[in-house]
C-alpha cells in the first residue's frame, strides 16, 4: 500500500457518517493491525488541511477507536492514541480521554455517529485466529499483546 492510498483511505474513513464508511474503516484497520501502516502528524496535518472539520475529526475517531482493540500492536496502538490527544487539544482545546472503562469515541470527538456498526464489523478482523492466518504480526502475537490504556 503507498502512502497516496493510505492517505486516500484515511480521507475515505472521515468523508461520510462513520455507520456508511464500514468497508473503508475495515480497510484502515488492516492496514493499521496487520501490516504495520502508522499515520504521521505531517501525513494527518495534510489531510486537515483537505477536510472539513468534521470529516477530520471521524477519521481521528477511527483512529482512536482502532487503537483500543488489542489486535493493534501495543507501541501503535501508543502512536494512535498520543496522535490523537494531540490533535484532540487542537481542535477541541481539551483532552478528556478515560483512561479506564468503556466510552465513545465519537462523543468524545464531536461527532453524533454511531460506532455500533463498525465495532460489528470489525469483530472478525480482530480474532485470534484471524489475526494468526494474516501472517503478520500484531497486538495479540506473544509478548506484545497485554491491557491496553482503553479498550472497546
Amino acid at each position: 500500500m503507498t502512502v497516496s492510498d493510505t492517505h486516500q483511505q484515511l480521507y475515505q474513513v472521515g468523508a461520510h457518517p462513520l455507520e456508511r464508511s464500514v468497508d473503508e474503516v475495515k480497510q484502515l484497520a488492516e492496514a493499521i493491525w496487520y501490516h504495520g501502516y502508522r499515520p504521521t502528524r505531517a501525513e494527518l496535518e495534510r489531510l486537515r488541511d483537505l477536510m472539513p472539520r468534521d470529516g477530520f475529526q471521524r477519521t481521528l475517531c477511527v483512529l482512536e477507536l482502532l487503537s483500543q482493540y488489542p489486535v493493534c500492536r501495543r507501541d501503535t496502538a501508543r502512536h494512535l492514541q498520543a496522535l490523537t490527544r494531540q490533535f484532540h487539544r487542537q481542535l477541541l482545546g481539551h483532552d478528556d480521554t478515560p483512561t479506564q472503562g468503556r466510552y465513545s469515541p465519537s462523543k468524545r470527538w464531536g461527532l453524533s455517529d454511531a460506532t455500533a456498526p463498525l465495532r460489528k464489523a470489525l469483530l472478525p478482523l480482530q480474532t485470534r485466529t484471524y489475526a494468526d492466518a494474516t501472517g503478520h504480526q500484531h497486538g495479540l502475537s506473544g509478548s506484545k499483546a497485554g491491557p491496553r490504556q482503553e479498550r472497546p
